[in-house]
C-alpha cells in the first residue's frame, strides 16, 4: 500500500444525469492535479449525515470520495415512489459512467456501500457498467424479497414499525436551499407533489413478482465479472445471503463475515473489531490501482467462528475467533443427520419400526413464540441491544428435541437444513426451526434459526399453495447459515414453534402442526459438520484490542400483554439517530387481526428555518386484508405547512 498522503478538498455540485433531472454530488478528492481512482456510493438517507465518514479518509491516500443522494430525496432533484426504482438504477449506471471521465479521475472506478449502498453496488456489478472496476459490499442481498421484505414468504415487521415511517419522514423533508438558490422551493414542491411513501410499494408488493425481480440480481450472479469484496456480520441482517453470493461468483472475490451488527467493522458491535481501512485499501490498491497488495494469495473467505458465552441482549465482545478458508460451503463439509424421536430425543440413529407406523408430535401456534430469539438483522433501530437470549424461555411454546451429552467437540459452518414431515389444520401455516447449544448447566444459546410461510414451501421454484387439510408434505427448511464451535459436553437442541413475533407477521388463523417422525416419514435436520480445524486467523487481519464496554442506546423495547383487548404487544421507541416509535399488537383469540403503529420525525434547520417532518404509519390484516396507511405533515417554524395521506389495501392471499 502506498504511504502517502495527501491533502483532501470537500465539495458539492449538480450533475444533471440522462432525462436532466439533478443529482446533488457530495466529492472528497486529493487536492492535487493528477488523476485518480473513484469510489463511488448512493444513499437515500442523505449524503452529509456521516455516511462518508468511513471511507472519506481514503481521499487522503489517493481516491476520490463520491457520494450522492438518490433522486428524489436529500439535496437532490426530482421525486421517488418505491426503493430501487428503474430510474435509479439508470442513475446508478450513469453516474459510474460520469465519475470515469471527470478531470480528477483516472477512468477507474469502485463502488462501496453499507445496506442500501451494499445492495446498489451489487445490482451495478451485474448491471456491468464499463468503468467499474471493482465493489465493496457490507450487509445487501441480492434478493430484497426473499431476504429483507418477506423473509420466508410472511411480511417482516420491521418493514412496518421503522424503515416505512423513517423513509417516509426522510424522503419528504426539503432540500438545502444552499444548493438550489433560487429554485429551491421548486425542487422541493416536485418532491412533495409527486414522490409516494414506500411503504405503499412495499405493501403493494406482498407476493413475489416483477416488481422485485428487476430488482434482485440473484439470478444474474454469473454475469458479474468485476472483483467482489462481500462484508458482514452474524448480528446483522445478510450473512446468509452474502455467503451465498460469494459462493456463487466466478470473478476474483473475498468475503470477511465477522460477529458484527450493522455497522462497519471497525467500529461495529458486537467485537472484536478490526483495523477496516487497511482491509478495505488492501483491496482497492489491488484492483484499482494494480499494487501488489498480497491480497490475490490469501484464502479468500475470512469467517467468525462463535463459542459458547452467556447469551445477552448487548454484548461488547462475542467469544470466539476469526479463521480462514477457501470457498464456501467449507472444502470437506460432511452431513450430519439428526432424526427426531420419541421422548424428545435428537438421535444419529435412523428411526426404526414397521414403514405403516406413524408417530408423531404436535406443535401449536403461540403468538409470542419468538420473543426471546431476538431482532433478527441490525440497522440503526437495534444497535446491538435485542440479541438472543437464554432459549429456555422458549421451551414451553415449542417442540424440542435434544441430543445426548456430546463426547467429542463439533464444529458446524454452513446451513443447517430441516427436512420435515409436516401436516396442519389450516390452509396456511407457519414454522420456525431453532437450532441451540445447551449447556451443561441448561443455558440454551440459539445458534441459529429459519422461518417459513409453509403455503411458500416451493419459493422459489412455485408460487405459494395452501395447505390441504390431513396432507403430510415434505418440508425442506434451511436455516440461516452459521459457524459456530460446541465443546463437548454439551448437547444440541432443535426447537420447532409456530411463529416468530418480533420479525414475522402472524397468520390468518390459529392453527396446530404436526411433525411426523416414523420410518416413512423421517424428520431430521442436517448440520453442516467442518471436521478438524479449519484455518488460522490470517496474518493480514489486524484485531483491534482496544473494544469498549457496550453503551446501550437509548432504546426501549417492552414485551407484554394487554389483558383488557386481549392482545400480545411489543412496544419500542428508538432516540438513537431518529425519533421513531411505536407498537405491535396481535389479538389473542383471532390472530389475523394483527398492527402495527408507528411515527418517525426528521427535523433540519437551515438558516434561519426550522423544519419538522412527521411520517405516521398504520399497518393492519384482517383474515381478508392487509392495509398500510402514511400520513405525513411538515412544519415550518413550528407552523403547519404542508400535510398529505396515502392508503394501501390488498387482498390477503397467501401469508
Amino acid at each position: 500500500m502506498s504511504d502517502q498522503l495527501y491533502q483532501i478538498r470537500t465539495g458539492t455540485e449538480l450533475v444533471r444525469v440522462y432525462d436532466g433531472t439533478e443529482l446533488s454530488v457530495l466529492i472528497y478528492r486529493p487536492d492535487s492535479a493528477d488523476r485518480f481512482p473513484c469510489l463511488l456510493t448512493y444513499t437515500p438517507y442523505r449524503k452529509g449525515s456521516g455516511l462518508g465518514d468511513s471511507f472519506a479518509g481514503f481521499a487522503a491516500r489517493g481516491y476520490v470520495v463520491v457520494i450522492y443522494d438518490v433522486r428524489g430525496t436529500g439535496d437532490s432533484a426530482g421525486a421517488c415512489d418505491s426503493i430501487y426504482s428503474d430510474e435509479e438504477r439508470a442513475d446508478g449506471y450513469f453516474m459510474v459512467e460520469w465519475c470515469a471521465r471527470q478531470a480528477w479521475c483516472d477512468g477507474k472506478v469502485g463502488m462501496w456501500g453499507i445496506s442500501f449502498g451494499a445492495v446498489v453496488a451489487l445490482q451495478m456489478a451485474a448491471a456491468a457498467p464499463p468503468s467499474l472496476k471493482a465493489v465493496i459490499a457490507r450487509s445487501g442481498t441480492d434478493d430484497p424479497y426473499a431476504d429483507w421484505t418477506n423473509p420466508g414468504g410472511s411480511p417482516r415487521n420491521y418493514i412496518y414499525e421503522m424503515y416505512a415511517p423513517f423513509m417516509a419522514a426522510r424522503n419528504f423533508a426539503p432540500p438545502d436551499p444552499e444548493v438550489w438558490g433560487d429554485r429551491w422551493q421548486q425542487v422541493w414542491n416536485e418532491r412533495l407533489e409527486r414522490s409516494v411513501p414506500w411503504g405503499a410499494s412495499f405493501a403493494e408488493n406482498l407476493d413475489d413478482g416483477p416488481f422485485w425481480r428487476v430488482r434482485a440480481v440473484r439470478e444474474k450472479l454469473d454475469q458479474i465479472r468485476c472483483p467482489i469484496f462481500v462484508v458482514e456480520g452474524w448480528a446483522d441482517w445478510y450473512a446468509t445471503p452474502m455467503l451465498e453470493i460469494f459462493g456463487r461468483l466466478t470473478g476474483p472475490k473475498r468475503a470477511l463475515i465477522g460477529p458484527w451488527s450493522h455497522q462497519w467493522p471497525h467500529n461495529a458491535l458486537p467485537g472484536p473489531r478490526i483495523d477496516w481501512e487497511r482491509e478495505a485499501l488492501r483491496w482497492w490498491d489491488c484492483w484499482l490501482k494494480d499494487i501488489d497488495t498480497g491480497i490475490t494469495r490469501e484464502p479468500p473467505l475470512t469467517i467468525f467462528v462463535k463459542e459458547f458465552s452467556q447469551p445477552l441482549g448487548s454484548k461488547a465482545i462475542e467469544a470466539g475467533s476469526f479463521r480462514s478458508a477457501g470457498r464456501w460451503p467449507i472444502a470437506g463439509t460432511q452431513s450430519a443427520v439428526y432424526y427426531f424421536e420419541s421422548a424428545g430425543r435428537l438421535s444419529r440413529e435412523e428411526p426404526r419400526g414397521s414403514s405403516d407406523e406413524d408417530e408423531a408430535d404436535s406443535v401449536a401456534y403461540e403468538p409470542t413464540a419468538g420473543s426471546h430469539a431476538g431482532k433478527h438483522g441490525g440497522g440503526p433501530f437495534r444497535y446491538n441491544c435485542l440479541l438472543p437470549r437464554d432459549q429456555r424461555a422458549e421451551e414451553l411454546k415449542s417442540q424440542i428435541y435434544t441430543t445426548d451429552v456430546l463426547s467429542e467437540s463439533m464444529t458446524l459452518i454452513g446451513r443447517p437444513r430441516a427436512s420435515l414431515y409436516v401436516s396442519s389444520t389450516e390452509p396456511v401455516a407457519q414454522m420456525t426451526v431453532s437450532l441451540c447449544d445447551v449447556a451443561p448447566e441448561g443455558t440454551s444459546v440459539l445458534i441459529t434459526r429459519g422461518f417459513l410461510n409453509l403455503a411458500a414451501r416451493e419459493y422459489p421454484r412455485q408460487r405459494p399453495s395452501r395447505l390441504s387439510q390431513g396432507e403430510i408434505y415434505k418440508i425442506e427448511l434451511l436455516l440461516l447459515a452459521c459457524a459456530y464451535a460446541i465443546p463437548a459436553g454439551h448437547r444440541l437442541r432443535i426447537m420447532l414453534a409456530g411463529a416468530d413475533f418480533l420479525n414475522m407477521w402472524p397468520a390468518p388463523r390459529a392453527f396446530v402442526n404436526t411433525i411426523h417422525r416414523s420410518r416413512s416419514y423421517p424428520s431430521n435436520i442436517i448440520l453442516p459438520l467442518v471436521p478438524g480445524e479449519i484455518g488460522s486467523q490470517p496474518a493480514s487481519l489486524h484485531v483491534l484490542t482496544n473494544d469498549p464496554a457496550p453503551t446501550l442506546p437509548p432504546v426501549v423495547f417492552r414485551i407484554g400483554e394487554d389483558i383488557v383487548n386481549r392482545t400480545a404487544v411489543y412496544e419500542f421507541e428508538n432516540l438513537l439517530l431518529f425519533g421513531n416509535r411505536g407498537k405491535f399488537e396481535v389479538s389473542l383469540d383471532n390472530c389475523a387481526n394483527a398492527t402495527i403503529e408507528a411515527d418517525a420525525t426528521y427535523a433540519c434547520k437551515y438558516g434561519t428555518d426550522e423544519f419538522v417532518v412527521r411520517a405516521t404509519c398504520c399497518t393492519n390484516s384482517t383474515i381478508d386484508t392487509f392495509r398500510h396507511q402514511t400520513e405525513i405533515e411538515i412544519t415550518m417554524n413550528g407552523a403547519k405547512y404542508w400535510a398529505k395521506s396515502w392508503s394501501t389495501e390488498v387482498p390477503r392471499s397467501f401469508f
